[in-house]
């Protein structure tokens, strides 16, 4: 039908045939109609009328076939764009993925929405601004992260590759994903060496002519240089675990986000104790809970917690490398404990498709959560308070 005109069967349709397939059909001629120049210029408002109902339409399916017929054409104006852009992630996907005339403010403002699939359209545009490559970066969404690192499109400041790496070069999909990119600052190749494997440290090396005796030093300084502060433990600035952690549940700041991120800053002690408040249970029967090897203990946690079952998958992921690595909060094995328990739970759930989950390990990096907890932290917990 596409192509063949709007006639007045067509119209008559319209009339009688309110399914969302009659509306989509007929949207696609009077585009394919505008396209091959079968409107006057006159009749341009009129078509773009039409699209601005469309647009609006109460079916999903009828916006998402407005977007992928014009996302490349002159038909999209401004107005058009925003509007289908600030629509749900499958309406707005093809917009913020290739259309052209889209400003970097207002992309950096949808990146900034949360929504995880837009920030993934944005990551794959053909083009990406380095102010739009920074805040993709900023958000802690790991697939687009790894999908704007891939793409050879996007613009990546020495400052942004710098970040990326210090806050998830522990990710193997991110830091190979890196390791492909060409002409890569030295400063970020010698950060990079640090965690990608030796196959593709050769590769590196061939890449950028680096000599045997260069690359070996690199490697070396690397492991000293390069840590994973990611996340800034609690436990030293609390004398009492406990009492910390019920005042956070009295002020509802004891939220799975936040355990989580305790469990992964290497806090297992304070982690365990958060369980505990939460399941109204003592710490020694928190702890049998926590550490059961079967399926059964943590999934009670969670249920007497009232913490969905649905998150517990990177839970799981990050106990497995305490039990892994006989983590046992000490200082000295911390940054390793933090890059592999990481990297465990982002290879393991980052693509796990769960909006739940996404959100939550959007929240793991939430530098936010320090500012917050300022505000609820009881003197007597502080560890600078005098005894």
């Amino acid at each position: 039908m596409t192509g063949a005109g709007l006639s007045e069967q067509d119209v008559k349709r319209l009339l009688v045939d309110r399914s969302p397939q009659a509306r989509i059909e007929t949207m696609s001629k009077v585009v394919a109609d505008f396209e091959s120049g079968r409107f006057a210029a006159k009749e341009e408002d009129l078509v773009r009328q039409i699209l601005q109902r469309l647009a609006i339409d109460a079916e999903m399916a009828v916006r998402e076939a407005v977007a992928w017929q014009i996302y490349n054409s002159p038909l999209l104006n401004d107005d058009l764009a925003q509007r289908l852009a600030h629509d749900v992630a499958e309406v707005a996907f093809p917009i913020l993925r290739h259309a052209s005339a889209l400003s970097d403010d207002f992309l950096v403002g949808i990146v900034q929405q949360r929504d995880s699939k837009k920030q993934v359209a944005i990551a794959a545009r053909d083009e990406v601004s380095a102010g739009v490559s920074d805040a993709i970066v900023d958000t802690g969404n790991v697939t687009a992260i790894e999908r704007l690192v891939r793409n050879p499109g996007a613009d990546l400041t020495e400052p942004t590759l710098q970040k990326t790496l210090d806050r998830f070069g522990g990710i193997d999909a991110i830091s190979e994903s890196m390791a492909g990119r060409v002409d890569l600052p030295i400063a970020v190749i010698e950060k990079l060496i640090h965690y990608v494997s030796e196959e593709i440290r050769d590769e590196l090396a061939a890449r950028h002519d680096l000599p045997v005796g260069v690359l070996g030093g690199l490697v070396e300084h690397g492991r000293e240089a390069a840590t994973l502060l990611l996340l800034k433990p609690l436990s030293g600035r609390f004398r009492d675990a406990e009492l910390f952690v019920k005042h956070l549940h009295a002020n509802n700041r004891l939220s799975p986000s936040l355990l989580l991120r305790v469990l992964c800053s290497g806090d297992v002690d304070m982690f365990v104790a958060g369980i505990a408040v939460r399941c109204n249970l003592s710490v020694a029967n928190a702890r049998l809970l926590v550490f059961d090897e079967g399926q059964l203990g943590m999934r009670a946690a969670f249920e007497r917690s009232k913490i969905p079952t649905a998150l517990l998958p990177p839970f799981r992921a990050a106990l497995a490398v305490v039990r892994e690595m006989g983590y046992r909060d000490d200082e000295g094995h911390r940054p390793d404990f933090q890059k592999k328990a990481v990297a465990r739970v982002f290879n393991d759930c980052g693509s796990s498709g769960d909006k739940d989950i996404e959100e939550l390990l959007l929240q793991l990096f939430d530098h936010k959560t320090d500012v917050r907890l300022k505000d609820v932290v009881p003197a007597t917990a502080s560890g600078s308070q005098k005894q």
